[in-house]
């Protein structure tokens, strides 16, 4: 039985986590395999937020976790015995995640070692193993390529999640001599078997992701705002949590838009799968995305979907007027438009609808999982 060990930072709440285990519990159904995750941080006393399959072993290398958050709250409010034991845990969470973590892989028993991230990448030096790193970002920045032909040295097999990032690793490390092969497995996601259905007489507009930045969840807000001047029934829900809630909750009263439009914060599969169930769209207006699973997630219970065509992502799952609409140029006022004709148009609803259950049938994990035991032979 080949023994497989995957890398993880943490085991809490993330689009990266929710995936990766998933790919671990559809491994562990093939009972072929000994897989073992090691986590860096322990963040929930031992759990996972996701369910972990029982037969797999979990190990944390450390007993604590990032504090970021508590590092610029001491700092900002001039806490200096506060600061001092922040910095110090901040040091540390550095060292497990590069030395401890690089001598840890030197003696581990294992046949074939599996990254979730680029910095893990940089710590497998084994030759005597098979070394898979999955790439869930998709960064072109100088910054990043440079991080690509430099980390990924020792690696055998490089899993992106699109066509065009397949095409554009391939260049990056055929110019830099990287032995490593590039191989295109998409995300995965599990079969509806609850049957979350969306309805055409719903009346609220989703979208899930973390609060950050780079997810612009202002400008949802600023097209829900728009919808709302024509349509008073239509509400806005976002799951998830980060750094700009407090920014997020001041544009929604700076609007008042509070009884419309809702945070609610970080939420299990099983409740965003009933908030998909209550929705008549899902609105995804991401600055970037390498994949973009909750727009699969979303398709799977039938909700039509509407994205910002950005690069990779939502082009590469979205087949514009087919399963879901793409809106060019970041536009605002063209994607309440599409909205809106969403839905006031039924049949176009009911269309776009069974389109997209259709189509993300290829994404079933018992799919997916076929083409990560080719490459772990």
């Amino acid at each position: 039985m080949k023994k497989i060990t995957f890398l993880m930072l943490h085991l809490n709440y993330g689009g990266l986590e929710k995936q990766t285990i998933t790919l671990i519990n559809e491994l562990a159904k093939i009972n072929k395999y000994k897989i073992k995750i090691l986590s860096i941080y322990d963040m929930l006393n031992g759990q996972s937020f996701y369910e972990i399959d029982k037969r797999v072993e979990v190990e944390f290398l450390s007993d604590f976790g990032p504090n970021h958050k508590a590092f610029y709250h001491a700092l900002k409010h001039k806490r200096i015995l506060r600061f001092l034991k922040e910095s110090y845990i901040m040091i540390k969470c550095g060292i497990y995640k590069s030395i401890k973590l690089k001598k840890y892989l030197k003696k581990l028993d294992t046949d074939i070692i599996v990254s979730s991230r680029i910095e893990f990448s940089k710590q497998i030096k084994r030759r005597d193993t098979l070394n898979i790193s999955q790439e869930h970002s998709y960064i072109m920045t100088e910054k990043y390529i440079a991080k690509i032909r430099k980390y990924f040295k020792n690696i055998d097999k490089v899993v992106v999640m699109t066509d065009r990032a397949k095409r554009e690793y391939d260049e990056i490390l055929k110019s830099s001599n990287s032995k490593a092969n590039v191989v295109n497995i998409p995300n995965m996601i599990d079969k509806n078997t609850k049957e979350y259905t969306a309805q055409y007489n719903n009346n609220q507009i989703i979208s899930v992701g973390r609060l950050e930045k780079e997810k612009d969840f202002e400008t949802l807000i600023d097209v829900f705002a728009i919808l709302y001047k024509e349509n008073k029934n239509i509400t806005l829900k976002i799951a998830g949590e980060g750094s700009q809630r407090a920014a997020l909750e001041e544009k929604i009263r700076g609007l008042n838009l509070q009884e419309k439009v809702k945070l609610l914060g970080r939420i299990s599969s099983d409740e965003i799968n009933e908030e998909l169930a209550k929705s008549k769209l899902f609105i995804l207006t991401s600055l970037g995305e390498s994949f973009s699973l909750v727009l699969c997630e979303a398709m799977e219970c039938g909700v039509p979907c509407i994205s910002f065509n950005i690069d990779v992502g939502p082009k590469e799952i979205i087949q514009n007027g087919y399963n879901g609409i793409l809106v060019d140029n970041r536009d605002k006022e063209k994607m309440a438009k599409e909205a809106k004709q969403l839905i006031e148009d039924e049949e176009k609803w009911n269309t776009i609808s069974k389109n997209s259950k259709e189509y993300v049938k290829k994404y079933y994990s018992e799919n997916v999982v076929n083409e990560w035991i080719e490459i772990l032979k």
